[in-house]
């Protein structure tokens, strides 16, 4: 069973360290450690979560067995609800606590749209959201600078 505590800025110390390891070991295979360094730095550093927190983005630290094994953020618009991030530690995956983060999005979307971003080299991502239901309806790509790209499928579900 997972447990989904709000991060405030004094847990941001507790996320920090997951989310350098987590997209290190997740991202480097596809897009190469310069760009995962470039992104840390500049779209995950503490300073920038702390940014996205005051315009209203809800950060989410996934515990398990009373011990924090990933994050999830979401931003509530209008029409839809955003997914920004649902990352696992390795060490947890497969175990069926993305299904039980899941189930609480779908709820807390009842009678609205999920949609999330996820890059398209992330075949394992792609396969979860796909065997949840999740639809491709597009694809985007982002200049970030410094000669990267983030080239992304869009997904979306009804709730």
């Amino acid at each position: 069973m997972v447990e989904l505590k709000p991060v405030t800025t004094e847990e941001l110390d507790l996320l920090m360290p997951l989310v350098r390891e987590i997209w290190t070991e997740v991202f480097t295979p596809i897009i190469g450690s310069d760009q995962v360094d470039y992104m840390l730095a500049n779209y995950q550093s503490k300073e920038n979560i702390q940014e996205e927190l005051k315009k209203g983005a809800q950060y989410l630290l996934i515990y398990h067995k009373n011990k924090p094994v990933g994050y999830t953020a979401y931003e509530n618009k209008p029409e839809y609800l955003y997914l920004s991030k649902l990352y696992l530690h390795q060490s947890t995956r497969g175990k069926g606590l993305s299904s039980q983060v899941f189930n609480w999005y779908e709820n807390l979307a009842k009678g609205r749209k999920l949609h999330l971003n996820v890059n398209q080299g992330n075949e394992r991502a792609i396969a979860v959201y796909e065997h949840r239901g999740f639809e491709k309806i597009g694809e985007r790509y982002v200049d970030i600078g410094q000669g990267f790209v983030m080239d992304d499928f869009i997904y979306e579900k009804q709730c």
